[in-house]
């Protein structure tokens, strides 16, 4: 007996003796890793979108030095280098011949030396993942690889023209991710941008006709959401990805005047990375998607937008190949227990610690872990607030009238960790938008994504009925983990100021700019921040957040609509979490990650890829029929045809 239990102490000193150094090794190893700098300590210029505006507009560059700053920040790899070469592949191609010989054999020096994808030997913290990135890379490095297909790049050995196959290959990745599933970044008027830019340039230069046809295709897909999204010229509706300018309808929600050159009053717009669209030979925008943006008529339109993480595995994109990496990370699933060790095993192989936007993950980079599997258990026990990055599947259902647009993301997984989702909100006409939210952080409080006025720290449960929407906030007692902070109140943008009349009295709140009219409702009284004519707050960690639109046309006068309003019923089982609200003859009920209820009928939330007035189609559906009165657009992505009338 004695010996047995020498044997096993013996046993138990060796296995701990291993763990102990194994750990020692890792920790060791781990504290080596270097962080590459992401962004620049000085600011550089972007003479390359204003150079790239003078030359397509017959203006002669005398001073090629002012591309210094653009070259320098793309050979040093600071993170978004991939926008500055949309212009600087644009000026390539659209005046080679007037660019000094010596100073193309500059530019020329930075495009062989870059590193297109994380494929490619080298390290930088430079982002490639999320979607706006991935078609970016993939665009710039097929055009520079056709344009010098026998040239060997220098870091990574390539020829150009194996750098154009590869980059081809990611790019019908990418076209055919949104072909099927839409926009991850969806209704995104900050990302979207980056889109245009990289497909732009594919469309007019690409002498491949089938990446040319399905970038086309996939324009079209992105200006109907733009155009079905608007209201006149505004841009901005829920989103995969929104900064606060993007939620107040300030000037970041005006698409940098895309919308209003198309179907306003075609004012050019201005240098940047879309400028491209206005000069393209090979790009028209289908007249029908004009025609949809400016409709004035009252329409109700639902969309599916990207995937579930749940989803992953059904449609084929589980793996840690390079296209199931694109949309597990396109949406951002890093540290998700589902993917994790996909995440990490991508980091070793591919991305490297050294990047800065993945190095935190370094902590979980122990052997014992990665042996026995470990990750999944440790992110769902610590539940870190990164898990809240992930964009899933936007049910994204808009009511439009002349007068206002609301939209929301209906049963956006509620209650979780958001980055920077905007789940509801509503577009005073063209003027502003106003939205509510729970802040992740404190307002004084520095946070890239999310804080006090981008994405959420706990997200509410969002139900909308055409131009009523309910929603319920359940804010956990006690902080996370690894959680920032945790306010125990909610809040709404709702800008005094910029409104003709603003009512705010106990747990009401009214507002009127010309003939459109909004109110709030809540559990606990509404009152203006300290300081503040915007910040409504509404304190309780278990609350509601009623909100009904109005105009003239629909209601009469201001007043009338407010007496309506008063008038209606609600009452909140704030144990259960639920919501009853009864306006014009209908009754809603509407529970926390539970059913919404129209008179007892429960409303199905999980939307078709399309369903609208313009367009119904079923997800990955093999053609796509929009119109409008009698313009047409008919689209088949894999037979590459694009068909609209004039």
């Amino acid at each position: 007996m004695d010996k047995q239990n020498i044997k096993l102490k013996h046993i138990l000193f060796l296995l701990l003796l291993f763990v102990v150094s194994t750990l020692v090794i890792d920790y060791i190893r781990i504290s080596g890793y270097e962080t590459v700098k992401m962004n620049p300590n000085k600011k550089y210029d972007n003479a390359q979108n204003q150079i790239q505006w003078e030359l397509a507009n017959g203006k002669t560059i005398t001073n090629w030095n002012r591309l210094d700053s653009t070259l320098e920040f793309i050979k040093k790899e600071y993170d978004c280098s991939d926008f500055r070469l949309v212009n600087l592949i644009r000026i390539l191609y659209e005046a080679e011949d007037k660019i000094p010989i010596d100073y193309k054999e500059k530019i020329e020096d930075v495009l062989f030396g870059f590193r297109y994808w994380w494929d490619v030997p080298g390290v930088n913290s430079m982002c490639y993942w999320t979607e706006n990135h991935q078609i970016l890379f993939a665009s710039a490095e097929y055009l520079v690889g056709q344009k010098y297909p026998k040239k060997v790049f220098k870091n990574s050995g390539l020829t150009g023209k194996q750098h154009m196959n590869k980059a081809k290959k990611r790019a019908l990745d990418w076209l055919e991710m949104r072909w099927n599933y839409g926009f991850i970044e969806y209704y995104s008027s900050v990302y979207y941008k980056e889109d245009i830019g990289a497909l732009i340039n594919l469309i007019d230069f690409a002498q491949d006709e089938e990446l040319v046809k399905k970038s086309q295709i996939i324009m079209d897909l992105l200006f109907y959401d733009v155009a079905a999204q608007n209201i006149k010229t505004m841009f901005i509706s829920t989103s995969g990805r929104a900064y606060s300018r993007n939620r107040t309808g300030s000037s970041g929600s005006r698409f940098s005047g895309i919308p209003n050159y198309f179907w306003g009053d075609e004012t050019p717009i201005k240098s940047g990375i879309m400028y491209g669209m206005i000069n393209s030979k090979k790009y028209k925008l289908p007249p029908v998607l004009a025609k949809i943006a400016k409709d004035t008529s009252e329409v109700i339109i639902k969309q599916s937008n990207g995937l579930n993480i749940s989803e992953l595995k059904s449609e084929g994109y589980y793996g840690t190949d390079n296209r199931s990496m694109m949309m597990q990370w396109g949406m951002q699933a890093f540290s998700n227990p589902e993917v994790v060790r996909n995440t990490m095993a991508h980091i070793r192989n591919s991305v490297s610690f050294s990047n800065a936007s993945v190095a935190p993950l370094k902590s979980l980079d122990l052997s014992l872990f990665k042996w026995f599997h470990l990750e999944p258990a440790i992110m769902r026990f610590i539940n870190p607030q990164s898990n809240g990055i992930a964009i899933q599947k936007g049910n994204t259902y808009t009511y439009k009238t002349k007068d206002y647009t609301m939209y929301s993301s209906q049963n956006y997984h509620p209650g979780t960790y958001s980055y920077q989702q905007h789940v509801f909100g509503m577009n005073i006409n063209n003027h502003f938008a106003i939205f509510h939210t729970h802040p992740a952080i404190k307002k004084d409080k520095k946070n890239h994504s999310p804080n006090y006025e981008v994405g959420y720290g706990h997200l509410p449960h969002v139900a909308q009925d055409i131009n009523i929407s309910l929603a319920i906030y359940n804010i956990p007692e006690k902080k996370g983990m690894m959680e920032m902070d945790l306010m125990g109140f909610t809040r709404a943008y709702f800008p005094s100021k910029k409104f003709d009349t603003t009512i705010v009295k106990n747990n009401y709140v009214f507002g009127k700019k010309g003939e459109t009219y909004c109110a709030f409702i809540g559990l606990n009284n509404f009152y203006y921040a300290e300081d503040s004519d915007d910040d409504i707050i509404q304190s309780g960690k278990q609350s509601f957040w009623i909100t009904e639109a109005g105009s003239k046309s629909q209601d009469g006068a201001f007043n009338d609509f407010i007496k309506r309003v008063r008038t209606n019923k609600f009452k909140f089982n704030i144990k259960n979490l639920t919501l009853k609200y009864q306006s014009k003859g209908n009754t809603y009920t509407h529970q926390f990650k539970g059913e919404f209820k129209i008179n007892d009928t429960v409303i199905n939330t999980n939307y078709k890829r399309f369903d609208s007035p313009y367009v119904k189609a079923k997800r990955k559906a093999k053609t796509l029929t929009f119109k409008f009165n009698d313009d047409t657009l008919f689209l088949d992505f894999k037979n590459q045809i694009r068909k609209f009338s004039d």
